[in-house]
């Protein structure tokens, strides 16, 4: 008898146990990867499966000017939604109630509520009585509900409304800063949970959850209110007086970059940005480059003293012109500036002169401090849109391309970035980031990051800046920049007037007119940009956007506290004196002017603040010349919405005097003699401060 078989039988036996207890090792592997590696990731599945969210949207955080003031904050605002796969019972019916309480089609209405999905809006931010109606048929509506959602709103209205920006629909940035710093201001989202069956019904006795959402953080400006309101105001006068096609103004504090104030017109109001064209949108002085003119030439100077290739001492002649490879360029006075040092080239803003300096430096060299004061790059300020500005390749610019771009022609420039440069002037030498946010706080008020001073470079020497801060000084008290003038300060600045080009080419008759400059010298304070666009009549920086400087800074420095740099010396009795902008100051403050510039005040009526003067701002009448003041009790307020009045029967001239004491404007549209017979819009319709109103006299 063999034992072979017993053999057989053990080794199969063993063979059967070895692989079942592979198989239970690998089973026994399999439960420990679901019940221990993996038991959250399918519980999570598991949990998206019979668990619905609706969404629970988080406060956006606000945005505040430098002093606490909101300029963008929520408020909750209700939504309608819909579980789709609960509706499907009553769904015809409940089509035709929803689209008549939300004034939606019934198509449309039916349509959403057949999709297949767990979740869908049926309609976004109702109006209060869309609410009260949705509130009152709940009962009749099943899978229909209510959620309480966050909505933005602007407060301040048009104050700053292209750099604050506006959100979308679901509360996303989509302009200005409210785009720029959207990761700050969002949040985190939260969302209310519910069990469901596989059905898609609600389960008995079902587990609900709450994630709430968390507050998004504060961005806090670099912008003043006060100041913004002042620039508001300028840009929004300007618009009245000048008739141009778009007004811009910056206001920069020099020592940190930061933006004070940066204003235009035409603006938005973000609460009804839809109501406005895309274009406004826009923050003018960022996204469009412009040929700057004159306000360029302190660039060329301060390189040209840098780089030493000119001195104080420097001498120059200009006949009228200068013939450059053949070809004659014009300064801007044909008779010319004759013998000159460099003092008088700056301060008579003799293109001639600034053609020679440019010569002098040479094609390396200016692209050199182009790029140094940070004008052939983008300025990297934190809004959207940054335009960068246009130069010809430097490999083949010629003597000639080279002298008309040092004085501002033939190049473009944003004014962000030119504002930018100058203040780097004005900050000895210190080249700073422009921004507009001042820092980030988290929602408990913790500082996140702060954003002031970021150093971009350092483009000129200290003593270099400091004379040509002292020579900008002379344009303004001496120079083409007098109507900028602030009794009891020193004010550097720079007057420009330069020919758009249209299509590529140089438009004759086409002008932006700008002044930029900075002040108190020789601790600024502010530097200031005011580009006006197409000014109609009058068109030289000097003339129409100087004045606008002079007053604007003039009540900036006011509501700063600044004391005067220097002691206010009327001009003698019968000399040329310039007369300054008093409508809107109180009686005391305007006999104080009017005193410093020379000038002797009658008030006539009673009130508390003037609203007109006997002679315009920037005029010039011999000192001692008595300024008749008419008082009234409001300010002039060109930031609000006016009724047109009634033209007809009036001649064109008491027409034109009447719109302009209500803050608008008007347009004839023929040459009659007589009075006006026929205006669009008609009398009594309500339209913005600055709207033309169009008349026919006779």
């Amino acid at each position: 008898m063999t034992n072979k078989p017993t053999l057989t039988i053990k080794r199969r036996t063993f063979v059967v146990m070895l692989l079942v207890g592979l198989y239970d090792v690998l089973l026994l592997g399999r439960l420990a990867d679901i019940q221990g590696l993996q038991s959250a990731y399918l519980k999570k599945r598991a949990d998206q499966i019979h668990f619905r969210g609706v969404p629970l949207a988080p406060f956006r955080g606000k945005i505040v000017d430098r002093n606490g003031r909101i300029l963008a904050g929520s408020h909750h605002a209700y939504s309608v939604y819909a579980i789709p796969v609960q509706t499907r019972k009553h769904r015809d019916m409940e089509a035709v109630l929803l689209s008549t309480m939300l004034q939606l089609s019934q198509a449309k209405v039916q349509k959403r509520l057949s999709r297949r999905q767990g979740f869908v809006w049926v309609k976004r931010r109702i109006s209060a009585t869309e609410l009260e109606s949705v509130r009152s048929q709940l009962a009749a509506l099943p899978g229909v509900y209510l959620i309480t959602e966050t909505a933005r709103s602007y407060p301040q209205g048009e104050l700053a409304g292209p750099v604050v920006g506006f959100t979308g629909i679901d509360n996303q940035g989509l302009s200005g800063i409210e785009l720029t710093y959207d990761k700050y201001l969002t949040g985190k989202p939260g969302s209310i949970q519910e069990e469901y069956d596989v059905t898609g019904q609600s389960v008995a006795f079902a587990q609900t959850r709450v994630i709430s959402s968390v507050q998004g953080d504060t961005v806090e400006l670099t912008l003043d209110d006060h100041i913004q309101w002042m620039a508001e105001r300028a840009c929004e006068q300007a618009m009245i007086q000048t008739q141009g096609k778009s007004v811009s103004i910056v206001v920069m504090h020099p020592k940190t970059g930061g933006i004070l104030a940066m204003a235009q017109r035409p603006s938005v109001n973000p609460n009804h940005f839809r109501d406005y064209s895309p274009k406004n949108y826009r923050v003018l002085s960022v996204s469009d480059a412009i040929p700057p003119g004159s306000i360029f030439k302190p660039v060329t100077l301060a390189a040209s003293l840098e780089e030493g290739t000119a001195t104080v001492n420097s001498q120059f002649f200009c006949s009228g012109f200068k013939n450059v490879l053949g070809r004659r360029v014009n300064c801007w006075r044909p008779q010319g500036h004759g013998a000159e040092n460099l003092a008088m080239v700056v301060k008579n803003s003799c293109n001639v002169g600034f053609m020679d300096l440019g010569l002098g430096l040479g094609v390396d060299n200016f692209y050199r401090y182009l790029e140094k004061f940070g004008l052939r790059n983008r300025t990297r300020i934190d809004l959207p849109g940054e335009a960068l500005g246009l130069f010809p390749a430097m490999k083949r610019v010629t003597a000639l391309d080279l002298a008309i771009m040092a004085f501002g022609q033939t190049l473009t420039v944003t004014p962000i970035a030119l504002l930018t440069a100058i203040a780097a002037i004005a900050n000895d030498g210190v080249l700073l980031t422009p921004h507009v946010a001042r820092r980030i706080l988290g929602p408990q008020g913790k500082v996140i990051q702060e954003m002031d001073g970021a150093v971009a470079g350092r483009p000129i020497s200290p003593e270099v800046a400091r004379i040509v801060q002292r020579m900008l000084v002379g344009v303004v008290g001496e120079g083409t920049g007098k109507l900028a003038q602030v009794p009891g300060y020193h004010i550097a600045g720079k007057t420009g007037t330069a020919q758009k080009v249209i299509n590529g080419r140089t438009e004759k008759g086409t002008y932006i007119s700008s002044f930029i400059g900075f002040g108190p010298v020789p601790h600024p304070e502010v530097a200031v940009i005011v580009n006006v666009d197409e000014p109609v009549g009058a068109f030289y920086g000097g003339q129409v956007a100087a004045p606008i400087f002079g007053h604007l800074v003039r009540n900036i420095f006011r509501y700063l506290k600044l004391p005067p740099t220097e002691p206010v010396k009327p001009p003698p009795k019968g000399e040329p004196a310039m007369v300054p902008s008093l409508v809107n100051l109180d009686p005391e403050t305007a006999e104080q002017d009017a005193a410093a510039f020379g000038f002797p005040v009658q008030f006539v009526g009673r009130g508390k603040v003037v609203v007109d003067q006997s002679i315009e701002y920037g005029g010039y009448r011999p000192a001692g010349t008595v300024l008749h003041l008419k008082l009234g009790q409001n300010t002039r307020i060109y930031l609000e919405w006016v009724a047109v009045p009634q033209f007809r029967g009036l001649t064109a001239e008491e027409a034109a005097h009447l719109a302009w004491e209500l803050g608008i404007n008007v347009r004839p549209r023929n040459s009659g003699a007589g009075t006006v017979s026929r205006q669009e819009p008609s009398s009594g319709t309500e339209v913005r401060a600055g709207t033309a109103v169009d008349i026919w006299v006779g």
